[in-house]
């Protein structure tokens, strides 16, 4: 015998399927990885899962080679902040990855920020255009444009100003939009590697003492 869940049934629309539409999402990281580009610019991997079903796998980069921080780390301390997470620490683990070659997903060792994981999380993701690594063809991926939490939907600025009512996000949701491949780009992703505006108005430098966590 079976009752009708009509979360499941609604999940069963999108299960698998990969999120292809700019918008307003809510979810969790199922993997957050520790990578390094082949140049040393350092960031993390997320794959990302609505509460729907439906998946991503987005990148934010937070710092060249040299140490001298990029876009990506505000992303990462907004989705630090919404999380209510002073710090994280990268620790030894297994990662998933798809294998094009074999078509399936492989498991192998690799570091990850257990502290990012599974826990609820809001993003506004935007979709932009790429060079693939062939140098011609042009591809189309998501990229984290804003994050807010997930409960109250108050933006990483919010929260650290204590506000308890959301103001920013209408507006947030509203400037999403298409980010096509500039004329002149000549490295996929460049707005990728870059990182994605958190779309907080206040600066993250010396926040302990204003942390409200």
């Amino acid at each position: 015998m079976y009752q009708l869940d009509t979360i499941e049934a609604r999940k069963a629309d999108s299960a698998g399927n990969a999120i292809r539409e700019i918008g307003k999402y809510v979810g969790k990281f199922t993997q957050a990885e520790d990578i390094t580009a082949k140049k040393g610019t350092r960031g993390v991997s997320l794959n990302f899962e609505t509460d729907e079903g439906q998946k991503a796998r987005l990148s934010i980069y937070t710092m060249k080679a040299n140490g001298d921080k990029i876009m990506g780390h505000q992303t990462l301390m907004a989705i630090m902040a919404c999380m209510k997470l002073r710090g994280i620490e990268a620790k030894s683990g297994q990662v998933k990855h798809w294998n094009p070659d074999t078509r399936s997903e492989e498991t192998k060792n690799g570091t990850i920020y257990p502290d990012l994981q599974n826990k609820p999380i809001g993003l506004l993701l935007e979709t932009e255009d790429y060079l693939k690594s062939d140098g011609k063809t042009t591809g189309t991926h998501m990229v984290i444009k804003g994050v807010f939490q997930a409960g109250t939907e108050l933006t990483a600025s919010e929260i650290l100003d204590r506000k308890t009512k959301p103001e920013q996000l209408a507006r947030m949701v509203a400037g999403l939009r298409h980010r096509p491949l500039k004329g002149n780009q000549a490295t996929p992703t460049a707005h990728a590697q870059s990182g994605a505006n958190n779309g907080a108005d206040g600066s993250f430098d010396d926040l302990d003492s204003d942390i409200s966590f």
